[in-house]
């Protein structure tokens, strides 16, 4: 028999999860995709306290001040256009006033350090190895927020950079959380802005030393997203429109791997009942006053009623909302 694809045989790990474990999530915007699927599917998890981290520097920083969070204060801030900011944050953090600014990244931190002490699985996810530099501070910072371009040089972390900031950062949480299973990943965005021959040179930095850290760490473990998209997918038509980004077929074909490859049997049945439930919940009816309809959203009310039995710990208040509000009197 042909083959026209190469599939990528799933990998086996030394542990299977299920919703006993909670996650915490470093990295780019393919984590916060994987992220948002496990949270739709009632795993406990929280991603990129300090924002969206692309290169190995902002997530090893991010890492860091999830297991030992750090006081930021005024001095550490600047001011540009009218916004006061952080170096080592995404301007989601910003704000008009100093305060508000500290205020957002204490919480952000106080939430990480809380989800970290209680989690038994970290996600990292690289994106690339370009960093930019802030010339006059001499620091890579993880966010230029828009200023002069001239402040800044752009280069490619090394391989033996990339591998010893990593393992510092990893080295230091798994002393204070041994238990923690670490599934890193490359990211399968394409960062095209870059170029596509230095794309390449910085997804094989990243490749390189995701395998290094294996080799050092027992507790990390690599999954294969990367290759999923490249190799086993490898058509422009998983790509969105801007052909960098997995689309979402591409996300929930990962997706759909990464739950073979992790969770045990009891918990991918799980899984199966609560998506049948977020299909519901995104469900967009062109005629909402019809009798089939709001038959519909009271079939999806007794069905979350059964889950509420068969999984006390798990809250559907959010989706029972959505329904209600669509009933009519």
């Amino acid at each position: 028999m042909e083959h026209f694809r190469s599939v990528l045989p799933p990998p086996v790990y030394p542990f299977q999860l299920s919703h006993a474990d909670q996650f915490l999530g470093i990295g780019s915007c393919f984590v916060e995709q994987i992220g948002q699927r496990l949270a739709a599917r009632k795993f406990s998890s929280f991603y990129n306290p300090l924002g969206i981290a692309f290169n190995p520097y902002s997530v090893a920083l991010s890492l860091d001040r999830a297991s030992q969070p750090k006081v930021y204060q005024v001095a550490d801030l600047f001011e540009y256009q009218g916004l006061w900011h952080s170096f080592d944050h995404h301007g989601s953090f910003s704000a008009p006033s100093p305060v508000q600014t500290l205020a957002g990244i204490k919480l952000a931190q106080q939430t990480a350090h809380a989800q970290f002490q209680k989690s038994s699985v970290l996600m990292l996810t690289l994106g690339t190895a370009n960093v930019w530099d802030h010339v006059a501070e001499k620091r890579i910072v993880s966010n230029c927020h828009k200023l002069p371009g001239h402040l800044f040089r752009r280069r490619r972390m090394d391989l033996a950079e990339t591998v010893e900031v990593l393992g510092r950062a990893l080295e230091a949480c798994l002393e204070v959380h041994s238990g923690l299973k670490v599934i890193i990943t490359v990211s399968p965005v394409r960062y095209l802005r870059e170029g596509i021959v230095e794309n390449a040179r910085s997804k094989a930095t990243l490749l390189l030393a995701t395998e290094q850290l294996c080799r050092s760490f027992a507790q990390v473990h690599y999954f294969p997203a990367y290759e999923l998209l490249m190799d086993d997918l490898r058509d422009y038509r998983f790509y969105a429109e801007d052909l960098a980004h997995p689309n979402a077929q591409a996300t929930d074909y990962i997706w759909g791997y990464f739950k073979n490859a992790f969770f045990d049997a009891a918990t991918q049945i799980q899984i199966q009942e609560l998506e049948k439930l977020h299909r519901a919940v995104q469900h967009r009816p062109l005629h909402p006053d019809t009798v089939t309809h709001q038959t519909f959203l009271h079939q999806q009310l007794e069905y979350i009623t059964c889950l509420e039995s068969k999984y006390p710990t798990m809250d559907f208040s959010a989706e029972k909302s959505i329904f209600h509000q669509q009933i009519k009197a």
